[in-house]
């Protein structure tokens, strides 16, 4: 049983949208992945999936996920590879590696990780680089590290915290049920039309509860 319990959910802003969300387990460790493709495109689409291949190529090649390097190693090399490419296409990305002991990871672009804990709440990835993003072949993903004592880990793209107030956020993502708690996060950005006005990618990742 994983120490963690997690949730994601995709929103698409029309028929096809361009982020996506992965997440992993290897032993004790939960990696959490959140790539948001420019201009909601095709090729801004691909270049997030090539994002989460990259990701899933370096865990399952057994590489150390609980190194903050380790991350910022994988995005630089999926960058100078979108590029060798010709394909075109850019992306944020943000991975966050999970442990009992502390959140490692790396970041690049404007998808944002939080902390929210006790009534406060804390950006780990505060000093990223929101340009130039994945795929430019000038990327510059940025580490983080924190001290894990609990709360909820909310990593999600620029669809919710561009458009959402903080507070509001921080009174959905302790709901008890947390699918439930990603879907009503994923359903705040609506306008009164009910149309969206960006993708929404999310997932939310807390300690599991005990078993009674």
């Amino acid at each position: 049983m994983s120490d963690f319990e997690t949730a994601w959910h995709v929103e698409p802003a029309g028929k096809a949208g361009a982020d996506r969300v992965l997440v992993l387990t290897r032993g004790d460790a939960t990696v959490l992945v959140v790539a948001d493709g420019a201009g909601n495109s095709r090729r801004g689409a691909e270049a997030a999936e090539a994002v989460l291949r990259g990701v899933q190529d370096a865990v399952d090649a057994g590489a150390d996920v609980e190194r903050e390097e380790t991350w910022r190693d994988v995005l630089v090399r999926c960058d100078a590879e979108r590029v060798a490419s010709g394909q075109g296409g850019e992306t944020t990305a943000l991975v966050a590696c999970v442990t009992t002991r502390r959140v490692v990871g790396a970041s690049v672009g404007d998808s944002e990780l939080w902390l929210f804990q006790g009534g406060e709440s804390t950006a780990l990835t505060e000093h990223q680089h929101r340009k130039p993003l994945l795929g430019s072949g000038q990327a510059r993903p940025v580490t983080f590290e924190l001290a894990w004592r609990g709360g909820v880990l909310l990593g999600a793209s620029d669809g919710l915290f561009k458009y959402v107030d903080l507070r509001r956020i921080q009174e959905h993502v302790s709901l008890a049920d947390a699918n439930a708690a990603v879907l009503a996060l994923a359903a705040l950005p609506r306008l009164a039309s009910g149309a969206l006005p960006d993708d929404v990618g999310l997932v939310l990742c807390r300690p599991s509860a005990p078993c009674p």
